[in-house]
């Protein structure tokens, strides 16, 4: 294993980036990613203040940038956007096309003409050298992909490390490219945000010396300060009069992304079973996310209020509307459960995390990251994917039992709170200092 110092120019490859630019305040679109982009900009600053950041983010019809942004953590960085969007490419009357993002992202990622891999590669490696970059952290497996397809392409490699959030059938080609750079002497390290992900890439043939398991963690304080902001300006009460939601009934709180994988249908049919069995007992389901799709599922918000009407749950379910990251932290002050049937296996969970934090007990299904961090039945409860029917047979008790909702919210609190920023940012530290591990 061979150590070097920390980079002294770092170009973080992300999501999005919440932060104050001469144009404004930015509107950032939420995801873990973007919650874990600002926390290692916080820690790389605080422990390398000489260190210059940069970011990438994604989402542009065409790349864009350099311009500062000023983050809420008080470091300006220096932002490029990457465009994404690929009307020619990926999009059918302007909606994105499953089918044309499977062939040009999968099915013919090792085309040494790929339009839509030479392209990012392009991006990203003009990205890097106009910044002056002497590391690159990218932070999914798009950027990594594309940066190892710049080095096919001629483009003189940069140290990289990647980090690997997703999970699933979707990735397999992608996953079998990276393994195949690597094991053909590309150096790059992997950093898998949890045991469920490293073992995905084992299994795609990703050699076990190159990947390092660094958790995920919070900031525990900060996210505790937001909490209590939220508590005292009363977001929780603004929200509920905003959106009609009764006041003095139980919540149950799903906080999530508006996609199909992410559950939601699943926790209003489990609504449904309680209502037609009188079990429910006056609570009501609240669900945030507004605005936060999938381009592929235009219609999704649409199709959960229309289960929502076929159910009769117009005054037991709500969508919420779109909310300030204040308002987030406010529906946990307001929640009694957290429910998050994730479809799919978790890389992580942030949702689980500060649900936890906040002592709010959680159900969420029993695969990928919250393994990590529920076990079930003490500081959680996990059930199969795509089961309304264990979702409602286990929130039950929860809804009406105030003894085992406490106990269980305070071992939640106590297995979150290992999680912390300082050893997330420690094994970024380490993965981003090593070379050629082994």
């Amino acid at each position: 294993m061979t150590r070097s110092t920390f980079p002294q120019s770092l170009l973080i490859c992300g999501y999005d980036l919440r932060g104050v630019t001469n144009a404004g305040q930015r509107n950032t679109r939420e995801s873990g990613m973007v919650t874990r982009t600002h926390q290692l900009i916080g820690g790389f600053a605080r422990r390398h203040p000489d260190t210059r950041l940069s970011v990438t983010i994604t989402g542009a019809r065409e790349s864009m940038g350099p311009y500062m942004t000023l983050t809420p953590e008080g470091v300006n960085v220096s932002v490029r956007e990457i465009g994404t969007q690929f009307p020619k490419h990926l999009r059918t009357n302007d909606l994105k096309d499953r089918e044309k993002v499977q062939r040009f992202y999968e099915d013919e990622i090792d085309e040494f003409d790929n339009p839509i891999w030479q392209n990012l590669a392009g991006q990203y490696s003009c990205a890097a050298s106009g910044e002056g970059a002497d590391h690159i952290l990218a932070q999914s497996i798009n950027p990594l992909i594309a940066f190892l397809k710049a080095r096919e392409y001629g483009w003189k490699p940069i140290p990289l490390t990647g980090v690997v959030n997703d999970t699933g059938p979707e990735f397999a080609r992608r996953f079998g490219y990276l393994a195949d750079r690597i094991c053909a002497g590309s150096p790059v390290t992997v950093i898998a945000v949890s045991a469920a992900v490293r073992a995905e890439l084992i299994d795609a043939g990703v050699p076990k010396w190159s990947i390092r398991t660094v958790l995920n963690g919070m900031d525990v304080e900060g996210f505790e300060a937001r909490l209590r902001r939220a508590e005292k300006l009363n977001l929780w009460e603004k929200v509920c009069a905003r959106n009609g939601v009764p006041r003095g009934r139980r919540v149950v709180l799903m906080s999530a992304r508006r996609v199909e994988w992410k559950g939601a249908e699943d926790l209003i049919r489990a609504a449904s079973r309680l209502a037609e069995d009188g079990a429910i007992g006056g609570a009501c389901v609240v669900i945030n996310g507004a605005g936060l799709l999938d381009t592929r599922e235009p219609g999704f918000e649409k199709a959960l209020a229309a289960l929502i009407a076929e159910r009769n749950l117009n005054g037991s379910v709500f969508l919420l509307d779109e909310l300030t990251q204040d308002e987030v932290a406010a529906c946990y002050v307001g929640a009694d459960v957290c429910v998050h049937p994730s479809r799919k296996g978790e890389p992580f969970g942030y949702a689980n995390l500060e649900a936890m934090l906040a002592g709010v007990p959680v159900i969420t299904t029993n695969q990928g990251g919250p393994l990590e961090y529920i076990e079930h039945g003490e500081s959680g409860v996990l059930v199969p994917p795509y089961s309304p029917n264990a979702i409602a047979f286990r929130l039950g008790p929860l809804l009406h039992d105030d003894d085992l909702r406490k106990r269980m919210g305070r071992a939640a609190r106590a297995s979150a709170s290992r999680f912390t920023l300082e050893a997330m940012v420690s094994g970024y530290e380490a993965a981003i200092t090593s070379v050629g591990v082994a």
